[in-house]
C-alpha cells in the first residue's frame, strides 16, 4: 500500500517533472501566430468550464469536513459570487482580447478534448471522493498552476501579444499567477495531508 511519504514524494517528484517539460514545450508560444494563440487558449477555456462543474460533483461526494469547507470556498473563488466575475468569464474576456469571436466562444474545435474532460467527469461521479480530490484536487490546484505559470512567461515574449498588451484583459492570469491560486494548492496540500495522517487508508485512491 502507498504510504503518505511516499505519495508525497512522487507528488514532488511530479511538479518538478511538470515544470521541466512544461516549461520547454510552451516555448512555441513566443512565436506563435495570433490565430494559434487564438486556438490555444479558446481550447484551455473547456477545462476551466468543466473544472468549475467537477469541483461541485466533489463538494457534493465529500464527507461533511474541514476538507468539504475548503472545497466550497474553492468553488466560490471560482465562481466569483456574481455571473461576471466567475473564472469561466474572466478567461472569455481575456479570449475576446486577443480576438477570439465571442460568438464562438462555446465552440470546441477537438472533441477528442471534450471526450477526455466529460470522463475526467464521469470518473468524479463513480469513483470514491478520494480519487476524485486526487484527480482534480491535487491535479488541478497543484499541477495547473505550474502551466499556467510557464504559459504566462512564454506568451508575454510573444510579438503580438508585445505590440497588444495593453488592450489585453489580463484579469483571470493575475489571479492564476499570483498569490490566490498558490494559496489554493497550499490549502489543498495541507487539508490532504490531516486527513491522511488521520487514517492512511485513503492515500491509495489518491495517489
Amino acid at each position: 500500500m502507498v504510504t503518505r511519504d511516499e505519495f508525497w514524494k512522487v507528488t514532488a517528484s511530479s511538479r518538478i517533472e511538470a515544470e521541466y517539460m512544461v516549461d520547454d514545450k510552451l516555448k512555441y508560444l513566443q512565436s506563435a501566430p495570433p490565430e494559434i494563440l487564438r486556438r490555444i487558449f479558446h481550447e484551455y477555456r473547456f477545462f476551466i468550464k468543466y473544472y468549475i462543474n467537477d469541483l461541485g460533483i466533489l463538494l457534493y461526494k465529500v464527507p461533511f469536513s474541514e476538507f468539504k469547507c475548503m472545497v466550497a470556498e474553492i468553488a466560490s473563488d471560482e465562481l466569483g459570487k456574481t455571473p461576471e466575475k466567475t473564472h469561466l468569464q474572466l478567461w472569455d474576456n481575456f479570449l475576446m482580447s486577443i480576438g477570439v469571436d465571442n460568438k464562438k466562444l462555446e465552440q470546441s474545435s477537438h472533441p477528442e478534448n471534450i471526450a477526455l474532460l466529460e470522463g475526467l467527469s464521469e470518473l468524479m461521479m463513480t469513483e470514491s471522493f478520494m480519487y476524485g480530490i486526487g484527480l482534480r484536487g491535487m491535479g488541478a490546484e497543484c499541477l495547473c498552476q505550474v502551466y499556467l505559470t510557464a504559459a504566462h512567461k512564454h506568451l508575454v515574449m510573444n510579438p503580438y501579444v508585445q505590440a497588444n498588451k495593453e488592450k489585453i484583459d489580463w484579469v483571470f492570469w493575475d489571479i492564476h499567477i499570483g498569490e490566490i491560486d498558490i494559496h489554493h494548492g497550499e490549502m489543498v496540500r495541507e487539508a490532504i495531508d490531516k486527513m491522511i495522517v488521520s487514517d492512511p487508508s485513503l492515500v491509495p485512491p489518491l495517489a
